[in-house]
């Protein structure tokens, strides 16, 4: 059984069968194997490397937000006792480790589209080998048939924490937003280290900018000339 998030005012999944999510046909990105992915930068604009990490946790401060409690969460597998508790505890002591075939999901889905500006997460080669993340693509969309790639990363012998900016841009490059809108974010972990076949995420964070108010907004605009009156103090 895999085990998730449930906050009270989003909707819960009841049926056993519905906690996790169902996976496409082999022809779909989620079931295609790795080898199958043209990771040249060339080729693929979404393709990235990571190698060396943070020690530091990304934290919420006064431009960003962190908004993962506002969604649920499910996991494709979970070892029992190793699932989204785990992966969002704030605890880099423990881990996520799924018990399945690959590809391994997180999948994060929200009640309402939301401005989804960075999703940090933290690993660790050192300790985990062969159960760490080699390529992660990260997917947007609307809905799970709807997933769209926009990052995908080629991660060699990873420690620390790793973050990495959703932005909307146009087709030749060009920054649009510094956010991407949805209401759905996948983590498809599609390879790890050294050809290992279960994997290990210790933390995952999502994070959003905070919408800015001028005082200006605080406050109705006096329009009419019987109100204007007491638009100020005498």
């Amino acid at each position: 059984m895999v085990d998730y998030a449930q906050q009270p005012q989003l909707p819960i999944i009841s049926q056993p069968s519905a906690d996790i999510i169902p996976q496409r046909p082999s022809a779909d990105p989620n079931n295609a194997s790795s080898s199958n992915l043209d990771l040249s930068a060339s080729v693929n604009p979404n393709y990235i490397q990571a190698s060396v990490g943070s020690p530091q946790a990304p934290e919420a401060n006064s431009q960003r937000r962190e908004i993962g409690d506002l969604a649920v969460w499910t996991l494709s597998s979970a070892k029992p006792g190793n699932g989204v508790e785990q992966l969002r505890d704030d605890s880099t002591s423990t881990f996520w480790q799924s018990d399945g075939t690959q590809p391994h999901f997180v999948n994060i889905q929200f009640l309402k589209k939301m401005r989804v500006q960075e999703i940090s997460l933290y690993l660790d080669f050192k300790t985990d080998e062969s159960y760490t993340p080699q390529k992660i693509s990260i997917r947007v969309g609307n809905c799970f048939y709807e997933l769209q790639e926009v990052k995908l990363i080629d991660f060699e012998e990873p420690i620390g924490w790793f973050t990495f900016k959703l932005e909307e841009k146009t087709s030749s490059g060009l920054l649009l937003k510094p956010y991407i809108k949805t209401m759905f974010v996948q983590l498809a972990i599609l390879q790890n280290q050294h050809s290992g076949r279960d994997t290990h995420i210790r933390q995952i964070k999502i994070f959003a900018p905070r919408e800015q108010h001028s005082s200006s907004d605080m406050y109705p605009h006096f329009q009419t000339t019987q109100m204007t009156q007491y638009s100020t103090i005498r």
